[in-house]
């Protein structure tokens, strides 16, 4: 004859299934708790730290050979939506994201030289904040600070201010335009200041981190010229690359070390 289950053996079996389920939620929930908590991490370390560097290797990259006079970099003040956005723009040289085509070569290469900007137009979707884009125009032609592909780099800033120094000061005036092609120097240094929202997913768990659940952050680079960047813009004696031979090179790298700074 067949015996069924005692009531106290469901039971036990109900219990153990309960203790099962709760422990999978448990796990669950801790696991999207910590997703959560890296999102926001990742957030709020990778947007505007990538913009910044972004912009540093630009400027590391400036062009002081093979350009014409000093209509090399150019910083102009804008605000839009009532807050500071400013616009930068430089020929850099560097390789281009894009290959072009050049008469006389039958093949696409990437361009030496290239256009790079900086802009800020307002975001269509949310009133409240700004898009910041990159420029690149391939080559170089009579106006470097204008036209170009557009890359969208971040879509929530807040504000970014660009600032100048001429000369080093234990406190800099700092101005907010620069004109490489009337000043015919490049500045000693350039304040980036920028203010960005990121979008936290608020947990618990992310709530015990610190920072983790900030909105609007700020970050804030100084970049220095090297002198000897600036003593060659400033006196225009390349006029080819780095590591090509020629007497207007021997002639400056003799002379570049007795030059004054400032």
């Amino acid at each position: 004859m067949r015996r069924g289950f005692s009531l106290l053996e469901v039971l036990i079996s109900l219990a153990i299934m309960a203790m099962i389920m709760t422990t999978v939620m448990q796990t669950v929930d801790q696991t999207r708790l910590a997703v959560d908590a890296i999102h926001n991490i990742m957030e709020t370390e990778n947007n505007g730290p990538r913009i910044i560097e972004r912009m540093r290797d630009d400027l590391e990259s400036i062009a002081v050979y093979d350009v014409e006079e000093y209509k090399v970099f150019k910083g102009v003040n804008r605000t839009l939506l009532g807050a500071e956005a400013d616009q930068m723009d430089m020929i850099v040289r560097s390789r281009g994201r894009t290959p072009v085509s050049v008469p006389g070569i039958d093949h696409e290469v990437f361009a030496p030289l290239n256009e790079v900007g900086y802009r800020l137009r307002a975001n269509p979707l949310r009133d409240d904040f700004m898009e910041l884009y990159r420029r690149e125009d391939p080559l170089v032609d009579e106006d470097p600070f204008r036209d170009g592909t557009y890359t969208l780099l971040y879509d929530r800033i807040v504000s970014m201010e660009i600032r100048y120094t001429k000369e080093p000061d234990v406190n800099p005036l700092w101005i907010d335009d620069w004109d490489s092609e009337v000043r015919q120097t490049l500045p000693f240094a350039i304040d980036i200041f920028m203010e960005l929202e990121v979008q936290p997913r608020r947990s618990l768990e992310s709530l015990n981190i610190l920072g983790a659940n900030r909105a609007r952050l700020e970050f804030n680079e100084v970049y220095h010229f090297p002198e000897r960047t600036r003593w060659r813009f400033r006196n225009r004696l390349y006029s080819t690359a780095p590591g090509e031979s020629g007497a207007v090179d021997g002639a400056a790298a003799e002379g570049e070390d007795g030059a004054s700074t400032g």
